[in-house]
């Protein structure tokens, strides 16, 4: 039981996992209009692909055998690596609509990660296991590896009405960086959030 390095065979639990960890943007983006479900195109990707979906970019919270919590982790050069992955995979899925779509996302509300930084991403718990602290678990676990890693701090974006993910982000020690102003009216504003990896760990 606890946090581990994803594997490719954790496709099926984690999936929907990564899906609750932003649905509107998921739907807004990979439409079922034109192409797979999104569950089905996370499951292919995470155990199959070299794109930022990939089991390589992610661990996993498991317990009893069952996957309940997934955190994704990349820095600036890893992230830059699956821009090409990433395109060609929406557009084979979901065409050009998709990829302008999610480059769009990428620029206006949800950052490049910025050097020296270790950016987390599809943080999720199982709705049934939330309230257990599985989340700060993760992120404090996170921490820890972007210390041993050497980079100056972790970051985050974060959809401005989710405010249990921003109340939990603060109390671990994350500030509010930037405010990224959304540009329709499906997607929200988000927040781009930084913890000082340097400073005490006085919050887990």
């Amino acid at each position: 039981m606890g946090i581990r390095k994803a594997i490719s065979k954790d496709s099926v639990q984690i999936a929907p996992l990564i899906f609750s960890s932003g649905p509107v943007t998921f739907d807004y983006i990979f439409s079922t209009r034109h192409g797979p479900a999104v569950v089905d195109f996370l499951k292919i990707e995470f155990a199959e692909s070299q794109t930022m979906f990939s089991h390589r970019h992610h661990h996993v919270y498991e317990r009893d055998g069952n996957v309940i919590g997934s955190i994704g982790s990349f820095d600036a050069p890893s992230h830059s690596a699956t821009f090409l992955g990433n395109a060609r995979a929406i557009f084979c899925n979901y065409g050009l609509r998709g990829v302008l779509k999610g480059l769009l996302f990428e620029l206006r509300l949800m950052k490049a990660p910025r050097k020296g930084c270790l950016y987390l991403f599809h943080v999720a718990v199982r709705e049934d296991c939330r309230g257990q602290g599985i989340a700060a678990q993760m992120i404090n676990f996170m921490m820890a590896k972007g210390r041993e890693g050497g980079y100056r701090c972790l970051s985050l974006d974060v959809a401005e009405k989710n405010t249990k993910a921003l109340r939990l982000y603060q109390q671990l020690g994350f500030e509010v960086v930037n405010r990224n102003k959304t540009y329709n009216s499906v997607l929200d504003n988000h927040l781009y959030m930084e913890l000082d990896l340097a400073a005490p760990n006085d919050h887990s």
